[in-house]
């Protein structure tokens, strides 16, 4: 399929606008314009100084670029890659050289980072549009075979899966129809054909039904036709399934990997950090176990979850609910008293949060400056835990709770649809109008999830006098505002669009919208069921073995800060009684003491917060990793589900770190009382 160079576009500017719609104006602008912070950052490190590519590479980009769409150059991807590299490594330098701190050197990796990941932004756009679009291909069969079932005409089928389709599908399909109509392609068939070899190692099954659409047409009698375009629909569920299961067999290992290896290992090795701080306090500080734990490890494991889903198949839309009536407005939530409806903003109990942790255990880091260390470091640190959990359990909660409840109650519609659908057929089947039909299927689900969504469009038939299409579709009274569902929205518009050809042609469009969501049911039921072993294993360890082993790594540590500073303390005490030490002695002590410096290097009420600040953050890179695979990175979903995981860990941990401190603290007493004897 030809491109249209960007050169022409430009003169197309120029012309005269009129007679031209403001979506072609538009269209040709994004095609023109830099329009992301990607694209102008390109430009302008392309203007500063330019690279020669050899040809190889400079093909291998140009490829990127095309699949994703950017208004890019090879040469000043290049160019913004060098230059984020050089900065970067300059900045590492400089904190290496103020920090003085081998851990610093870690920071040289961040810059290899910022040039991997901009060299490598067209690459990943691409892959991310290629998901995108192959979770509409499903639907995208649907609407070919339902129009070609009544009216065998490519063409037309291909406008009306462009004008019920919403994404990257659509536009794809649009501009097969513009390039038969401006002769860039002979025909439909020749565009398609050129359509479909872009997929061809991409999208098997998408590319076998079309081609089984397109096959349809040259059957002898409509009865076969008929079965070839069901086959067609059969065909791209199966390989729908096949591809999710493939992806969830291949998924366990990799999981399992990032666990233990991001995960697990580091939350072990935190046992240690107590006995190697004792020997290496210059080094191993809180600042350094901070920047390590809470700061460079989870960036490694983020990036490392994203490495390993990112070629994650996209399954079926999520409900977008941000337009439906009773969302609030982004970060605030709706609160009722006294019958009135109030707008609140979801940061006000994490700030309040926030601050009572973060004074409370400013306060007692300076009651206990000076003093050794005791279990009361631990209790008194775990303020500002509570304080960040209550502040991120906050926010995640209120931003979330009231979206969670519409997407629940449209999830269960979408569920009830494949009875509905059949319903309406059987009605329709019968010759009966659709508004008759819709009316008759209304009184049939009372009871079910569906039937307020059924009883709004009714409403608006008897009450507002309105057609069928305005009774679903209206933006102020429509039932779909109220419904903000891909699925449902995609259902309803093929009845409306099929009962404009006959009762017929709903009916039979009606019954393969039951077979075809009763099939996705089916395979999102398979799905689950292969990945409900590594998902509950991801689950249990977030709320029950992650805050076991950090809260009983803190009491074992705590013993072991005591016993350290007890032991420094009393050698310390001998050294110092000078006479009845010998020179050779005495110099010994002062080289055991320059190791045993455990007081000036990581406090009890420091060690604390950061591996419970690491707990918090660790669970929730657990959560993160669960919504990647479930729900393909859904926000609010994340959200939700990260509120009460976090919560019910930091209160396991709260519990362990309290049970585990005294238990060992109080073993410490007798070893330091026995010792002294």
């Amino acid at each position: 399929m030809d491109e249209i160079s960007r050169s022409d576009l430009k003169k197309e500017i120029n012309l005269s606008k009129q007679a031209k719609s403001y979506e072609y104006q538009t269209f040709v602008k994004e095609k023109v314009e830099r329009t992301n912070w990607y694209e102008k950052a390109c430009q302008r490190a392309g203007k500063l100084f330019k690279l020669k590519l050899s040809s190889k590479e400079r093909d291998a980009l140009n490829l990127q670029i095309q699949r994703a769409e950017l208004n890019v150059k090879p040469e000043e991807i290049m160019s913004f890659s060098i230059i984020a590299l050089i900065a970067s490594m300059m900045v590492s330098m400089v904190v290496i050289l103020v920090t003085n701190s081998i851990f610093a050197f870690a920071l040289l990796g961040v810059s290899f980072f910022a040039y991997t990941f901009i060299k490598g932004y067209p690459e990943s756009v691409a892959k991310k549009r290629v998901l995108e679009t192959t979770s509409e291909m499903v639907l995208g069969v649907l609407y070919l075979v339902i129009y070609m079932r009544h009216t065998p005409n490519l063409e037309a089928a291909v406008k009306f899966a462009s004008n019920n389709l919403k994404g990257y599908l659509a536009n794809d399909f649009k501009l097969l129809l513009w390039n038969v109509q401006t002769k860039q392609s002979r025909d439909i068939y020749e565009a398609v054909e050129e359509f479909l070899e872009k997929w061809e190692n991409t999208n098997k099954p998408f590319v076998n039904s079309v081609r089984l659409i397109i096959s349809s047409l040259h059957q002898v009698s409509d009865e076969r036709r008929k079965e070839t375009l069901d086959m067609s629909v059969d065909s791209m569920l199966n390989g729908t399934y096949e591809a999710m299961v493939q992806y969830a067999n291949k998924l366990r290992t990799p999981v399992q990997a990032v666990s233990l290896i991001g995960i697990t290992l580091p939350i072990l090795g935190l046992v240690m950090l107590p006995m190697i701080s004792a020997f290496l306090s210059d080094i191993i500080t809180s600042q350094t176990i901070f920047m390590i734990y809470d700061v460079f490890l989870p960036i490694l494991i983020v990036f490392a979850i994203n490495r390993v889903l990112v070629e994650r198949p996209v399954g079926f839309s999520l409900p977008d609910v941000s337009s439906h009536p009773d969302v609030p407005p982004k970060n605030k939530f709706y609160l009722n008293v006294g019958g009135k409806k109030l707008t609140l903003s979801v940061f006000i109990v994490p700030i309040i949060s926030l601050i009572v942790g973060l004074l409370a255990y400013g306060l007692y880091i300076y009651s206990v400056q000076g003093l050794a260390p005791s279990s009361n470091d631990v209790f008194g640190s775990l303020t500002i835990v509570f304080g960040i959990m209550g502040a991120l359990v906050g926010f995640f909660y209120f931003s979330t709770f009231q979206s969670v409840k519409i997407r629940e109650r449209i999830g269960s519609v979408e569920t009830d649809f494949t009875n509905a659908a059949y319903m309406l057929s059987n009605v329709l089947s019968e010759g009966k109008p659709v508004e008759t039909a819709l009316l008759s299927t209304a009184d049939e689900l009372k009871g079910s999830n569906i039937y307020d969504f059924f009883e709004k469009i009714e409403t608006n038939i008897k009450q507002l006098g309105m057609d069928v299409e305005n009774a679903i579709f209206d933006e102020t009274y429509g039932a779909i505002k109220l419904y903000p569902s891909i699925l449902v929205n995609s259902i309803m518009r093929i009845l409306v669009s099929t009962s404009k050809e006959s009762a017929e042609a709903a009916s039979m469009s009606m019954r393969n919208i039951g077979r075809y969501t009763k099939s996705i049911h089916n395979i999102d039921e398979k799905i689950k069921d292969i990945l409900s072993e590594t998902i509950s294993s991801i689950i249990f360890q977030a709320n029950f073995i992650a805050p076991l082993i950090t809260g009983v790594v803190v009491g074992l540590s705590t013993m072991i800060f005591i016993i350290l500073n007890s032991l420094s303390e009393q050698i310390g005490g001998l050294s110092s009684s000078g006479g009845s030490i010998s020179g050779a002695t005495s110099m010994n002590v002062d080289f055991v003491l320059s190791f045993l410096n455990l007081s000036s290097s990581v406090e009890v009420w420091a060690f604390q917060p950061i591996v419970g600040i690491y707990l918090v953050i660790v669970v929730a890179l657990m959560i993160y990793l669960i919504n990647k695979i479930e729900y393909a990175g859904d926000n609010i979903y994340f959200m939700s589900r990260a509120a009460r995981t976090i919560l019910l860990s930091v209160v396991i941990y709260s519990v362990i770190v309290s049970v585990t401190t005294m238990l060992f603290t109080g073993l410490a007493d007798v070893a330091i009382t026995v010792g002294a004897v």
